[in-house]
């Protein structure tokens, strides 16, 4: 059996930090109690949240 290993190194620059944002955060729609996770960097949670269009790569919505 070989006994070589393999060592690899980070991917990322980063120090393996994760962008998270203040606790006790609330759904900023009306009458919405939700409470958003440290993660999500909206205002809104994912039923309130404002429909966005994403632009399809190479093709321009006039």
């Amino acid at each position: 059996m070989d006994e070589t290993s393999i060592a690899g190194s980070r991917f990322s620059s980063e120090e393996g930090t994760v962008k998270h944002f203040s606790t006790g955060r609330v759904c900023s729609h009306d009458s919405c109690g939700t409470r958003l996770s440290i993660y999500n960097d909206g205002d809104f949670c994912a039923a309130h949240e404002p429909m966005t269009t994403m632009r399809t790569r190479g093709v321009k919505i006039a």
